[in-house]
């Protein structure tokens, strides 16, 4: 903070020197540049007052008269006080022929010189101003940010157990109508949750884990419903040069797969993964004869917001719907 202050004051007397250099010659420089070194106190006192000191009194507490009776005071006493240092410390010193005639202190030059010497106030102002809107909306930002985080991280540590549940319960069902393939059902289960359970923790895991845990996930399922569900994975691409949030389309995957448990239609399912040098996709389809519903679409909210988290404007989340199917898509930019 001190640092930015310094380089606006630095600022300040450099480039006005600069200015006043051209108007009148390079003779000038060493006068205007001393002006400005020794009346910078003045100048800093006079702004801080108002800025650190008048401003939080008045304009902030709404005591509007008071500001401007403060500001007409401070705006006479530093004018008098320039006008004193500049003529008998610097033109005195420095440059004798500058100095003013005598009676100089009147109003007409008081008033000209303070409005005059204002304008380094209002730039003042208006940079801090500046950056106390960047600040509050960089906090803003950051507690999203952080919100965003947190509801994240509750989403990853409640969808293992859902997942798990309902594992749980699918394995139920095939043990009291199937006993027989119980025992390998219990094998792939126990599999696929070793991984689940340590990698699906991760905030980015490498895609090839990620389609690892989708292909075990799917041939858990195609072993329980048997004809019933016709499952395809169709991977294409480099898969070694991306990491991407883990479990992005499961939550899809196992709202449509109750479907298939709830009933005794036949459904295909589809999952497409497709990974181009700057373009990733994610595609999922199920599709029946008849007519289906998967209900909530908290899937599709809480997905984006992983997308939004991790891929800013480099993403794109896809549904479409029909009586008969329903497609989820994820694109990824880089």
């Amino acid at each position: 903070m001190y640092i930015f202050h310094v380089i606006f004051w630095m600022a300040w007397i450099v480039s006005f020197t600069f200015i006043q250099t051209l108007n009148e010659g390079i003779d000038s420089l060493t006068v205007w540049l001393l002006y400005y070194l020794i009346t910078l106190p003045v100048f800093t006192i006079h702004t801080y007052l108002i800025a650190y000191w008048l401003l939080p009194k008045t304009f902030f507490k709404r005591r509007y008269l008071l500001l401007v009776v403060g500001f007409l005071v401070l705006l006479v006493l530093f004018s008098v006080i320039e006008l004193l240092v500049s003529n008998y410390v610097v033109y005195y010193l420095y440059d004798k022929s500058r100095m003013f005639s005598p009676g100089f202190l009147n109003l007409k030059n008081i008033v000209i010189s303070g409005i005059g010497n204002h304008y380094i106030i209002l730039v003042f102002l208006a940079i801090k101003a500046g950056i106390s809107w960047y600040k509050a909306e960089y906090q803003k930002d950051e507690l999203l940010r952080s919100n965003l985080e947190t509801e994240l991280e509750i989403y990853r540590y409640q969808l293992q157990p859902k997942i798990v549940l309902a594992l749980m319960n699918q394995l139920e069902v095939l043990t009291n109508r199937e006993s027989a393939d119980a025992p390998e059902m219990i094998i792939k289960i126990s599999g696929f949750l070793n991984r689940f359970l340590f990698e699906g923790k991760e905030e980015l895991i490498p895609l090839e884990q990620e389609v690892l845990l989708l292909e075990e996930f799917l041939a858990i399922h195609k072993h329980a419903l048997g004809e019933r569900l016709i499952s395809n994975f169709i991977v294409n691409g480099n898969l070694k040069s991306y990491v991407v949030p883990p479990l992005l389309l499961l939550p899809f995957i196992n709202s449509a797969i109750k479907v298939a448990y709830d009933c005794n239609k036949i459904f295909e399912s589809t999952v497409i993964i497709k990974a181009e040098r700057k373009y990733l996709l994610f595609s999922f389809t199920f599709w029946s004869e008849n007519c289906f519903v998967i209900p909530g679409d908290e899937d599709n909210k809480i997905t984006y917001q992983r997308l939004q988290y991790n891929f800013p404007g480099k993403h794109r989340l896809v549904e479409n719907i029909d009586d008969n199917f329903r497609e989820f898509s994820i694109e990824i930019y880089n």
